[in-house]
């Protein structure tokens, strides 16, 4: 499949997968209210945070050495094994930490109960073939089936969540779909004899898989400091009815952001063998098509809101939601902020094989939102919590494309050209 079928394919099947949610948004903004809603959101950083532990960066490392080795099918099945055991452990760990944090923690029986079942969400990760995918230009394939699991469990959530006692139940079928997307692409593969049995692998392929994905890890995990924790932090300083305000402006936000992420995955292992083959005219052009359009849809995203943003919010999820226009007029620029740094996290560094390199940035960005997080939250609650990410994120950005610039000017060098070297020395 070309790359431009990829795109288009990529972004119908993930509008559709974005404007689920959004559809079941007001749905349970009415049924649950602020604190019912905020209660899943609640649940559902924990679990996202855990699951960033479980995917521990295999899921970007272990797609571009599959992008590069697709010709070579026992190559590709030693990485998605070494890739799928190492989650696994890891969600097995995370697992106990998630009953541990329900019953040690103060919550209500609602909480601790959404909590528990977070664990689709991490072992969802664990059997979805992700790097599979993503790495042979089939991630249509994965979005659809995620898109056909999310249409099946909504009959049941509208059926059968009628109230805020509906909580738990609202919350499992919020959390299901990846699992059953994951289950169905594992199945169908093995069907197929794409994903072998009898591949041998130890622990020491586990461990080298592991060793190449932790600086991309690292990333994600300070990452996610300032993506999820913030909802913890502001449950514990706020309550519940600010987690649900922030969380229903956050779910509007994440699916501008989504936008962002069919066109950069296409193009990933494209760009990943343009490095390999020093084509920087190419990586040059894709990337800075890139930036210019996500500065083009922040000057869109201004002008729609402005004009339509107070209605809209007031007619989607209901008059007891005015908290969230006010923290959308933060968040609603973040999309774009976040497209123009995720151009240069994948389509240069990593791309490129400089992945360490991502380590001292996003230690630097952790250690900035630490410090001015807890006192805009403190201060100003939701709104204080949409500063903070906004500022976090034009931190990063700034950062991430000071390393990318010295990348494309040759200052530092390009590691991927050394991919199949490595991996025929692991092979000996």
């Amino acid at each position: 499949m070309s790359t431009r079928n990829v795109i288009i394919a990529l972004y119908s099947v993930y509008a559709l997968n974005y404007v689920l949610p959004l559809v079941t948004l007001p749905y349970l903004s009415h049924v649950l209210g602020p604190a019912g809603l905020g209660v899943i959101g609640y649940a559902q950083s924990i679990a996202q945070i855990l699951l960033v532990v479980v995917d521990f960066g295999f899921g970007l490392n272990s797609a571009r050495k599959v992008a590069v080795h697709l010709d070579q099918p026992e190559v590709v099945n030693r990485i998605y094994w070494s890739t799928t055991i190492g989650k696994a452990i890891l969600a097995v760990l995370c697992s106990l930490v998630l009953v541990a944090w329900a019953f040690a923690g103060h919550m209500s029986p609602a909480e601790r109960g959404a909590t528990l079942l977070g664990s689709l969400m991490i072992w969802g990760g664990v059997i979805t073939p992700g790097c599979f995918y993503e790495g042979s230009q089939r991630l249509p394939v994965l979005a659809g089936t995620l898109l056909v699991s999310r249409i099946g469990l909504l009959i049941p959530l509208f059926l059968l969540v009628k109230s805020h006692d509906d909580v738990m139940l609202a919350a499992a079928l919020q959390y299901a779909p990846t699992f059953v997307c994951g289950s169905i692409l594992t199945v169908t593969l093995i069907w197929k004899r794409e994903i072998l049995l009898n591949v041998k692998i130890g622990f020491a392929d586990v461990l080298a898989e592991a060793k190449d994905a932790y600086h991309i890890f690292l990333g994600s995990a300070l990452t996610s400091v300032y993506m999820y924790a913030n909802v913890i932090l502001l449950r514990m300083i706020s309550g519940p009815g600010a987690v649900g305000y922030y969380v229903a402006a956050e779910r509007l936000t994440n699916a501008l952001r989504a936008c962002t992420a069919p066109a950069i995955q296409a193009f990933f292992p494209k760009i990943c063998v343009a490095y390999e083959r020093g084509d920087r005219d190419y990586v040059h052009k894709v990337n800075r098509g890139f930036m210019v359009a996500f500065a083009a849809s922040a000057v869109l995203i201004l002008v729609g809101f402005s004009v339509l943003g107070e209605w809209f919010v007031g007619r989607f999820l209901g008059e007891a939601f005015g908290e969230t226009f006010r923290i959308l007029r933060i968040l609603v620029f973040v999309p774009a902020i976040v497209g123009m740094t995720t151009t240069q996290v994948m389509l240069t560094i990593i791309a490129s094989g400089n992945q360490s390199l991502l380590k001292r940035i996003y230690v630097y960005g952790a250690l900035f939102h630490l410090v001015q997080a807890p006192v805009a939250i403190y201060l100003w609650g939701g709104v204080g919590t949409a500063c903070s990410v906004a500022a976090t994120e034009l931190f990063m950005l700034i950062g991430v494309y000071c390393v990318s610039a010295r990348i494309n000017q040759g200052q530092i060098a390009v590691r991927s050209q050394t991919i199949k070297q490595e991996m025929a020395a692991e092979q000996d």
